[in-house]
C-alpha cells in the first residue's frame, strides 16, 4: 500500500518552506497585524536550523498594479553581488548572504543577523519571468514583474 503523504520538504529541498507557506497564509488572513511575531518566529526557526538553511528572512512588500507586480525586499548591509533572484510564473525567490564586516569591533548586542538569507514570495497573479527587472538601492531590492495577463475592466450593460 502506498502513502499519499507529502514530504515535509518544499520543492527547493528546504524543510522550512512549508512553514513559510503556512505563515504567509495566516499573515494574509490577519492582514499583516502580527508581522513582528512572524519575523521573530522565522528568525528563530532559521537560527536553530542546520547550517545549510537560511539564517534569516528579509521583510517584503508586494504591490499590485493592473500591468505589473512589484516586490520590495529590505536587505540593509547586503552587497548587490551577494543577492540572487529567481522567478517562476507563480513565485519569486530572493536569496544571498549578509557578510560579517571585516575589522569591525566585537558587538555587545546584535539584532541584525549575518549569514545566508532566503525569502520566497508567492505572487498574487501569474507573471512573465522573462520580463523581470531588479534594482537595488539604499538597502532595498525592488523586483518588477509584468503580469502574464493584463487586468482590464469592461462595461456591462444592464438589461
Amino acid at each position: 500500500m502506498t502513502s499519499n503523504r507529502r514530504s515535509p520538504q518544499g520543492p527547493d529541498g528546504s524543510v522550512w518552506e512549508p512553514v513559510h507557506d503556512i505563515l504567509e497564509g495566516v499573515e494574509q488572513a490577519v492582514a499583516g497585524g502580527w508581522y513582528p511575531a512572524r519575523r521573530m518566529l522565522l528568525s528563530r526557526l532559521a537560527a536553530t536550523a542546520p547550517p545549510r538553511l537560511a539564517a534569516w528572512v528579509p521583510e517584503a512588500d508586494v504591490e499590485e498594479g493592473p500591468r505589473e507586480i512589484a516586490v520590495s525586499f529590505a536587505l540593509p548591509g547586503v552587497n548587490k553581488a551577494d543577492i540572487r533572484v529567481q522567478v517562476t510564473e507563480e513565485a519569486l525567490t530572493v536569496s544571498g548572504r549578509r557578510r560579517e564586516e571585516e575589522g569591525a569591533p566585537e558587538a555587545g548586542r546584535r539584532e541584525m543577523p549575518r549569514g545566508e538569507f532566503l525569502r520566497r514570495v508567492r505572487l498574487p497573479a501569474e507573471v512573465k519571468p522573462d520580463g523581470a527587472k531588479a534594482a537595488y538601492r539604499d538597502g532595498v531590492l525592488r523586483v518588477t514583474l509584468a503580469r502574464a495577463r493584463v487586468q482590464t475592466g469592461r462595461s456591462v450593460k444592464i438589461e
